[in-house]
């Protein structure tokens, strides 16, 4: 599941918006990518298969929220993995990772680039902002320095 040669995506699940971020091993680093927005009939997969189809990820690590029960938002957020499993299994690895404080980091991060002129279009766009801490995290977790 580790090779330079690897592109990473990162997502952070929502269940009205959904964040994506892209990076590699070279730097470490990942990038915002994008917001996709659901619809009223849930899961917009549409634009998701058109985004992983156009980075094609080697991996895709889904941040989430680990506690001892399970609340409403979890569960859909386990019914979205499974379906994302599903649909790139034997082609893309799926890995959840621990996306605690990646949402409160990325409004500290957000509060900093406005300082510095950055635009963001609304202050609650920062999924996709807190899906490149979720890469950045799994990345510095899981490389052997």
């Amino acid at each position: 599941m580790i090779s330079k040669d690897y592109t990473y995506m990162s997502i952070d699940y929502g269940i009205n918006k959904i964040g994506f971020a892209i990076g590699q091993l070279i730097t470490k680093k990942a990038t915002p990518l994008k917001i996709i927005y659901n619809g009223k009939n849930g899961t917009n997969w549409i634009d998701i298969e058109k985004l992983i189809s156009e980075w094609k990820p080697n991996v895709i690590i889904i941040g989430y929220p680990y506690s001892k029960t399970k609340s409403n938002f979890t569960k859909k957020l386990d019914l979205f993995i499974t379906m994302i499993t599903e649909k790139y299994i034997g082609s893309i690895q799926i890995d959840k990772f621990s996306e605690v404080l990646s949402t409160e980091e990325s409004k500290v991060i957000y509060s900093d680039m406005r300082k510095s002129q950055y635009n963001i279009k609304k202050k609650d766009d920062l999924d996709d902002l807190s899906a490149s801490i979720i890469l950045e995290s799994w990345f510095n977790e899981n490389m052997i320095r």
